[in-house]
């Protein structure tokens, strides 16, 4: 193919050539130039330029910076390794040492007065999830004594949520297990009854303060209900509409329990006079239960004397003149709600059924 470039002009193109702004045919023209004259073609390599050799000096440097670079990762690295390495110990020091205070929700526990002046307690726990350590008997001001620990996952190191601890009852008016109270002046406390105690209140026309008395007591072993409020004129009545059929004289237990619960709400509702439990039966006949004050002031040195005669190996149950008395304490209201019980169950205290 005729070559029709002169050196002239291709030595005039060759700048453009190099830096890539000449057009297509003028590089195919260039180019079938190049490869036939030498002394162009050394002219165009001067103008594009050999690449630079590095400097020993600027090699050296360049490899540093490499090493220092890897040195940065790996330092990244063993720093990342040891944050999760601390993270996961933190963990399972938590989990496994450290743990929770004590949740009485999870445990069980006996109390044993079988010995004079001494006070028998064994804790059990409920959960096999759980067990418990670092356990302490402390002693606080008015005659608090309280037992703590804490709970942790099981390990060779805690693989046990047991615990006995026999105290000495001179001087000592209650007993916590943590936040629990379980004994107070001779009494063992339920944990049923301290949530009644603590949800007290003096007045029935405060709704959701009666709905918290209510939900710490067992009335829906009975069945839903709605409730009422009379608070226009004494005598104040609170009444529960129980809206499952049941029928009169055929509840079991659950009856024995009720009368346990209305004696309770009457005790701890501080204006409260009289309390209605009302049902129909299956024939859809209407029924109810009634409880005042003034009846079981009335009936109480009876139900109370008889407790007393029965259970004489325990600590007497008080005789107050007004049941409000009994929510002084919870080892008082205690005592009322067992007298209660028995004085059903063993037919000392007959309730009058309502048409």
């Amino acid at each position: 193919m005729k070559n029709d470039l002169t050196c002239g002009v291709v030595r005039d193109l060759l700048p453009s050539y190099v830096e890539g702004l000449t057009s297509p045919e003028s590089n195919a023209a260039v180019e079938r130039h190049l490869s036939g004259c030498p002394e162009c073609a050394q002219l165009r390599t001067a103008l594009a330029g050999a690449p630079e050799q590095a400097a020993p000096e600027d090699a050296k440097e360049v490899d540093y910076l490499k090493k220092v670079k890897r040195r940065g990762w790996r330092r990244v690295a063993a720093a990342v390794a040891v944050t999760v390495l601390l993270f996961a110990v933190g963990v399972a020091a938590k989990l496994f040492l450290i743990g929770t205070p004590i949740q009485t929700q999870g445990m069980s526990w006996v109390i044993s007065t079988d010995v004079p002046g001494q006070l028998d307690i064994r804790v059990y726990s409920i959960w096999s999830g759980t067990a418990c350590r670092q356990w302490e008997t402390e002693q606080e001001p008015e005659g608090i004594v309280r037992v703590t620990c804490r709970q942790v996952l099981p390990s060779p190191l805690s693989n046990s949520g047991d615990y006995r601890a026999v105290l000495n009852t001179e001087g000592v008016n209650a007993v916590y297990l943590g936040d629990q109270l379980i004994w107070q002046g001779g009494i063992e406390i339920s944990p049923q009854i301290d949530r009644i105690y603590q949800a007290q209140t003096p007045h029935v026309g405060d709704a959701p303060a009666v709905g918290r008395v209510l939900n710490a007591l067992r009335f829906d072993t009975c069945g839903s209900y709605t409730l009422e409020l009379h608070t226009s004129s004494a005598p104040y009545r609170l009444t529960l509409n129980f809206s499952v059929p049941q029928t009169s004289g055929k509840m079991g237990d659950s009856e024995k329990g009720l009368y346990q619960d209305m004696a309770a709400v009457l005790a701890i509702i501080g204006n409260l006079d009289e309390i209605e439990c009302a049902f129909q039966d299956e024939n859809g006949q209407s029924w109810s239960r009634v409880l005042t004050v003034e009846e079981l002031n009335r009936d109480l040195p009876r139900i109370v004397a008889d407790y007393n005669e029965r259970f004489s190996h325990s600590k007497p149950c008080p005789l107050y003149d007004d049941v409000k008395d009994y929510a002084g304490s919870c080892a008082d209201l205690e005592q009322l709600y067992d007298a209660m019980w028995w004085a059903i169950e063993l037919g000392v205290y007959t309730p009058q059924v309502q048409s």
